[in-house]
């Protein structure tokens, strides 16, 4: 029997199994290649302006004088690189609400959260920051259902919807943090008119009509102290000094007085 081919047959099993170890070391299960989600920085990439301008107009032609912006930031998102999202993309289309009015998209992102009633949970991103819009994953529906120009401009619109530039979007989200948290805050002062020393009898202000009322409910409520100072030292003229500030609760809809202001 010839040695050579004697050892190519002995040797022969392990070169294969060898390999078959290499591959599968630098080679990602079939599983993982299949679960990957096409992400929106991967059409941004893909795509070009003059395609997604022409599709922009066609569904949001009341845009027209602010296209130039818009084409800012699409370059700016082709250059940006993703961060890691958790979001998947949605896009619904809405009937218009009054007549005569465009039709709408609703770009969502969704990320598993559930709601009460048990329905996923949607999220709005237009006070996301640009670079996890860019790190979020394309859902089979929306692939499906748009092409790569339609997705682009419904994201553009979207998420330009509070400003062109990141900048004047972290400025509007911090405004918009201090109302909710104003609105939130259960602290108001009104003003109070004493007719006793103890404070057993009092009259509260209302601004409205300028006049004065018997009962809590009906007085004028302030969110600001100096704004209640302000009114207050105009009621104050000369050496009355009967009227003062009261610091009162609003929560669960109840006033209830908690300190007076002398």
């Amino acid at each position: 029997m010839n040695p050579t081919t004697m050892s190519g047959r002995f040797f022969e099993p392990y070169c294969l199994l060898y390999f078959s170890v290499i591959i599968d070391l630098y080679l990602p299960p079939s599983w993982v290649i299949q679960d990957r989600k096409m992400k929106l920085k991967e059409i941004f990439t893909t795509s070009n302006w003059e395609a997604v301008r022409e599709v922009f107009l066609r569904n949001y032609p009341s845009q027209k004088k602010s296209i130039i912006g818009y084409e800012i930031v699409y370059k700016k998102m082709r250059a940006k690189s993703p961060t890691i999202s958790t979001m998947e993309l949605f896009c619904d289309k809405g009937e218009p609400i009054l007549k005569g009015d465009n039709q709408f998209y609703d770009i969502y992102g969704v990320d598993g959260t559930k709601r009460e009633d048990g329905e996923l949970e949607k999220f709005s991103l237009g006070l996301t920051p640009w670079s996890q819009w860019l790190g979020s994953a394309l859902s089979e529906k929306i692939l499906n259902n748009y092409t790569k120009e339609e997705i682009i401009s419904h994201c553009l619109f979207d998420m330009t919807f509070h400003g062109f530039s990141e900048a004047e979007i972290k400025k509007f989200k911090k405004e918009l943090d201090i109302r909710v948290k104003d609105s939130e805050d259960s602290i108001r002062y009104i003003i109070v008119s004493n007719l006793s020393s103890k404070l057993k009898w009092q009259h509260y202000f209302n601004i409205s009509d300028e006049t004065w009322c018997s009962e809590i409910d009906s007085a004028t409520i302030f969110k600001r102290e100096s704004h209640a100072l302000a009114i207050l030292k105009t009621l104050n003229r000369g050496k009355d000094k009967s009227n003062i500030l009261a610091k009162i609760t609003i929560k669960n809809k109840k006033r209830k007085v908690l300190k007076y202001l002398k």
